[in-house]
């Protein structure tokens, strides 16, 4: 996890920008909670998002399309 609010860390969920967190914090346990949508987030949830993302972008590229024409 090496992002921080600097660069830009926010809800995945609503992207809201995130309080002040930095990855020392998060690194130690740390977690915040969403103002706008309330959901909680900590270093492995975000982690978890990010692979996720990963996977889903990757499996779009290797996936051809059957609406080609």
């Amino acid at each position: 996890m090496t992002a921080t609010l600097a660069t830009g860390l926010a809800c995945p969920l609503c992207h809201t920008v995130a309080p002040t967190l930095t990855d020392a914090t998060l690194a130690a346990g740390g977690d915040w909670r969403c103002s706008v949508c309330h959901q909680l987030w900590s270093a492995q949830r975000l982690e978890t998002v990010a692979a996720y993302e990963a996977y889903c972008a990757a499996r779009a590229a290797a996936v051809p399309r059957s609406d080609a024409v």
